[in-house]
């Protein structure tokens, strides 16, 4: 029930979206590493953080499945605590829409940033973060410069897969776009 509550005041999801909601939650912890309780432990950590920087981007159910699929992809590659991924993740969320991160970012070809100047949103940018440092050196000084920028020194460990497992990312997001009815076909089963 709090996490319930917790999905829908933080996403601004209606009583009619939860199931939606809920569905695609179970899809993810079906397909992946990645428990229920986990995702809506994450939720209630660092999901309003995520759902005020994902505003005019993504909002309601699209914002929570990208959430899903981002905290999916570090839980999934870690095995690290749920609460702690969380803790992580707003430290990150916050610092990538820093204007010194976002400076700094654009020197590696990497803009974070709409035509309008405002932020992309918290999934695109780890998105655009992927595919500009893919191409850098993982012992390159610079790679550990630009993470230790976007998690500081104790969320190095969150950043690095959230960085090179965007592709467990996309596919999470994919399993969580598709996977909304997933609690109806799974009580028909049973």
């Amino acid at each position: 029930v709090e996490g319930s509550i917790a999905i829908m005041r933080q996403f601004s999801i209606s009583t009619k979206q939860l199931e939606s909601a809920l569905g695609s939650i179970n899809a993810v912890a079906s397909q992946f590493a990645v428990e229920s309780q986990d995702v809506i432990t994450a939720v209630k950590r660092a999901g309003g953080v995520f759902a005020a920087a994902s505003k005019g981007v993504a909002t309601g159910t699209e914002a929570l499945n990208q959430f899903m699929a981002i905290f999916t992809s570090i839980r999934a590659t870690t095995r690290e605590g749920a609460e702690t991924i969380a803790t992580g993740l707003r430290t990150i969320f916050t610092r990538i829409q820093r204007t010194d991160t976002i400076d700094s970012l654009k020197a590696f070809g990497i803009t974070l940033t709409d035509l309008e100047g405002k932020f992309v949103g918290p999934y695109k940018a780890i998105q655009l973060l992927s595919q500009g440092l893919k191409s850098l050196d993982p012992r390159d000084l610079r790679f550990g410069r630009i993470v230790e920028e976007l998690g500081g020194f104790r969320q190095i460990g969150k950043v690095i897969p959230l960085i090179q497992q965007f592709d467990t990312a996309q596919r999470a997001l994919n399993v969580a776009q598709q996977g909304s009815g997933s609690l109806a076909r799974d009580a028909a089963v049973a």
